[in-house]
C-alpha cells in the first residue's frame, strides 16, 4: 500500500516559458537574485531574475555550455561549477569555462545531479546513458582539490541530494531504487554514516528525481513520471502532493524573498504532444520555506 494524502495541491503558476528538453536543478541565487537551472541535453544554463516582490521579472538569459550539463552549482567566489560528461569545470557568467579532473570512467557516462554541502563541498553523481544497473557513482569533491573522490559504488542513476538543516543528516536518490535514503553525515569530515530508507515511493507514483529541504527539515521530491512533486515531513509522512500538469517532474527549489516560493522543473523529452512539458513552475506553500543555497568553495 501506498502512502495515503488529503493535502493535495492542483495549481501551480508557470514560472518561465522556456521549453527544456531535460529541465534540471534550480537554485536562487539572492546574491544576483536570479534562479537558475539546467537543460541537460539542451547544453545550456538558463536563469530569470525576480522583481522587487519576487515574481519572475522581465531580465533572463542562458549561456550554453559544451556538453550535456548534470548541474550547475553556485561557487562562494562567484560563477558556477557546471557538471559535464567526463566531470565538473568552473563556470563564469560571461562563458568562460575551466575543467577540472574527470572521473576517470569509460564511455556511455554522464554527470547528474549534483550540490554543495554546508561546509563547500561538491558531491556529483553520473548514470549511464542507457541507464545500465550499478554503472554509476556518487562522488564527492573538495574544495582544496580538483579530482572528484568516489564515495557510493554500484549506483543507477544517481540523483536528489539534500542535507538537514543541522547538517548531521544527508538525503540521497538513486532513482531506479523507488526511495529516499537518508545517511548520517558528519559536516567536518564529510564521511558518510548509517543508511536508511527515508521514505518509499510506490510504483504508481513515479519515480524519485531531484529534491530540495526546507526549514523544517522537510523534503520535497519531484516525481519523474508521477506529475508531481511530494513533501514529506522530517519525519518520513507524507504530507502533501503538488500536481503538476506534465507528467516528467525533475526537480525543486525553493526561491525569492525569504525562500517561501517553490520553482519546479520538468522535461520536454518524448512529451512531443504535451505544450506543458519542458517549462518550469511555481508554487506557494504558505506555511514553509527553504533553506539558502550551499555554495561550492572551490
Amino acid at each position: 500500500m501506498g502512502d495515503t494524502i488529503n493535502n493535495v495541491v492542483t495549481k501551480v503558476d508557470v514560472f518561465d516559458e522556456r521549453v527544456c528538453v531535460l529541465g534540471e536543478g534550480p537554485h536562487f541565487d539572492e546574491r544576483t537574485n536570479r534562479v537558475v537551472w539546467i537543460d541537460i541535453l539542451g547544453a545550456r544554463v538558463l536563469w530569470r531574475a525576480l522583481d522587487d516582490h519576487g515574481n519572475p521579472g522581465d531580465d533572463g538569459g542562458e549561456i550554453a555550455v559544451p556538453a550535456h550539463v548534470g548541474a550547475a552549482v553556485p561557487r562562494r567566489d562567484g560563477g558556477l561549477v557546471v557538471t559535464l560528461p567526463d566531470g565538473p569545470a568552473l563556470i563564469d557568467l560571461d562563458g568562460t569555462l575551466r575543467l577540472l579532473g574527470g572521473y576517470g570512467h569509460g564511455p556511455g557516462i554522464r554527470s547528474n545531479d549534483a550540490k554543495a554541502d554546508p561546509a563547500g563541498r561538491l558531491w556529483l553523481g553520473t548514470m549511464a546513458y542507457d541507464e545500465t544497473p550499478g554503472a554509476a557513482r556518487l562522488y564527492r569533491l573538495d574544495p582544496d582539490s580538483v579530482t572528484p573522490v568516489p564515495v557510493i559504488d554500484g549506483v543507477t542513476v544517481s540523483n536528489g541530494l539534500g542535507w538537514s538543516p543541522d547538517g548531521r543528516t544527508m538525503f540521497y536518490i538513486d532513482t531506479p531504487t523507488r526511495q529516499i535514503d537518508a545517511m548520517a553525515y558528519d559536516p567536518t569530515t564529510g564521511e558518510l554514516g548509517e543508511r536508511r530508507v527515508f521514505a518509499k515511493i510506490e510504483e504508481s507514483a513515479g519515480f524519485p528525481d531531484g529534491l530540495t529541504m526546507d526549514a523544517d527539515g522537510g523534503v520535497w521530491v519531484a516525481l519523474w513520471g508521477g506529475a508531481a512533486v511530494r513533501h514529506y515531513a522530517a519525519d518520513g509522512s507524507l504530507e502533501r502532493v503538488v500536481e503538476l500538469p506534465t507528467p516528467q517532474v525533475t526537480s525543486c527549489a525553493f526561491v525569492g524573498p525569504g525562500l517561501g516560493t517553490l520553482v519546479i522543473t520538468t522535461a520536454a523529452k518524448n512529451q512531443e504532444h504535451d505544450p506543458a512539458a519542458g517549462r518550469t513552475y511555481a508554487y506557494t506553500p504558505g506555511d514553509v520555506v527553504g533553506l539558502p543555497v550551499d555554495r561550492f568553495a572551490g
